[in-house]
């Protein structure tokens, strides 16, 4: 049985702290019940995690290895990977970054660190200070310093969201405005009703709050009533009362005049001279189905955006950066119950991993590969600790406690941040690449 799922190669960067976590490679619901051997010249292979702080003079390629090995000395899977490690360098020309995604780009956070670990000189870790290098679009904001950081992320969007129409469906969201909430991300998916209708709620801001449908509830129309009531899950459990709400209905990439996406219709509206780097981070959303190996309802629309991406602009380069392992202490089973879609813990990871596995699959694709790349960001991401939990008694009868999660598949800060410095090692190689071809 294969168990092991090594992308072929990681970006390291020198004086970044690089970690491999056993949860993010190894299918199995406990990968500890084997002795995980990891082999290679340089690092440390902890108990959880593999992880490397290459200098200046490590620079060049390793081999990585990964065994599990039995009770009885007998190796039941192996594999290998290279970690590529290289020194950052600012882009010979001021370059277009593009990120797009769901509900985990939404808050904009793993766009606005990779973006701070390059170009800033501050924070923690500390920035590049390669200043004025990078020009972030997007017509979603976030503020960095004095800096507008754009990005295009939509909660419960899928690849078919950013490939098809603008107009209202059985399947939008609403956004309810709100005078003040106490909801933070322990509170994400959790199930709420307006009159008899379910609605899921999705992104949260400090005066706004996007709800997703949820079960019968398919009206291009539907009825908003003026509170929410919480159905299941979350932990802040009050109504909510809305003072107003509209239905998402934009796909930025939208041109209403030819009927189709069209990047380069997107750049001139919005003022762009062009894309040079895309970053897509697509999606949780539709990984429903537990054990699944059938994604054509993502790969399909997923062809179709990055052939029209590369149409419009033949010299960018597209980096896919793989979902993240779901909650493994509870998140699934506060969001999802015992029953219906996600619920099933362990088919609901294997089929993450097997999404990840038709995402590489798909940019080395031969009419891909020139111009396409994916990166791993499972392997990079701590599912264990990185997920939101709460302090829970072990029993009703006991005082003791334990960590349980409550979100099955959003981060905390902390992972958000993580997925930051994927997208930050993704981006140190992708300028250095544009830099050699620039210079051939």
């Amino acid at each position: 049985m294969k168990y092991i799922h090594l992308a072929k190669e990681y970006d390291l960067v020198v004086n970044d702290t690089f970690e491999l976590f056993y949860r993010g490679v190894i299918c199995l619901f406990n990968p500890y019940q084997y002795y995980i051997l990891v082999r290679c010249k340089k690092g440390n292979p902890y108990p959880r995690y593999y992880t490397f702080t290459p200098k200046k003079e490590d620079i060049g390629d390793y081999v990585l290895s990964i065994q599990l090995i039995d009770s009885l000395n007998q190796v039941v899977d192996e594999q290998e990977t290279i970690l590529h490690v290289r020194e950052a360098e600012a882009p010979k020309q001021k370059l277009n970054v593009l990120c797009i995604g769901d509900s985990l780009t939404f808050n904009g956070v793993w766009p606005k660190e990779g973006y701070r670990r390059f170009t800033k000189n501050d924070g923690e870790p500390v920035g590049l200070g390669f200043t004025d290098t990078l020009k972030m679009l997007g017509t979603c904001k976030q503020m960095l310093d004095d800096e507008q950081i754009g990005y295009e992320g939509y909660g419960s969007w899928t690849w078919r969201s950013f490939c098809t129409t603008e107009v209202v469906s059985t399947k939008s969201p609403v956004w309810v405005d709100v005078e003040h909430h106490h909801l933070d991300e322990n509170d994400q998916h959790s199930t709420w009703k307006s009159g008899k209708l379910e609605w899921i709620l999705e992104s949260i801001e400090e005066k706004r709050l996007k709800f997703k449908r949820g079960n019968n509830n398919y009206s291009p129309n539907p009825v908003i009533e003026d509170t929410f009531e919480n159905v299941n899950g979350g932990i802040h459990l009050d109504p909510i009362t809305i003072k107003g709400y509209e239905f998402e209905i934009g796909n930025p990439f939208w041109n209403k005049e030819t009927n189709q996406i069209d990047l380069k219709a997107y750049c001139k509206n919005n003022g762009y001279d062009g894309l040079d780097l895309v970053y897509i981070l697509l999606t949780w959303n539709g990984l429903y189905k537990p054990y699944n190996t059938d994604f054509s309802h993502h790969t399909d629309y997923a062809r179709m955006l990055i052939r029209q991406i590369h149409t419009d602009y033949p010299n960018a380069h597209i980096t896919l950066l793989g979902v993240q392992i779901c909650s493994v202490n509870g998140g699934i089973a506060s969001n999802y119950g015992a029953n219906g879609p996600y619920s099933d813990l362990f088919g609901t990871i294997s089929t993450a991993f097997n999404y990840n596995q038709a995402l590489e699959s798909l940019v080395n694709e031969e009419e891909f590969q020139s111009y396409c790349r994916y990166v791993d960001s499972k392997a990079q991401f701590d599912s264990e600790y990185n997920m939101p939990m709460i302090e829970r008694k072990v029993n009703v009868r006991s005082e003791i406690t334990e960590m349980i999660g409550t979100n099955g598949v959003h981060p905390t800060m902390s992972g958000y941040l993580q997925l930051g410095d994927v997208f930050y090692r993704a981006l140190v190689r992708d300028v250095i690449e544009k830099n050699n071809k620039s210079s051939k």
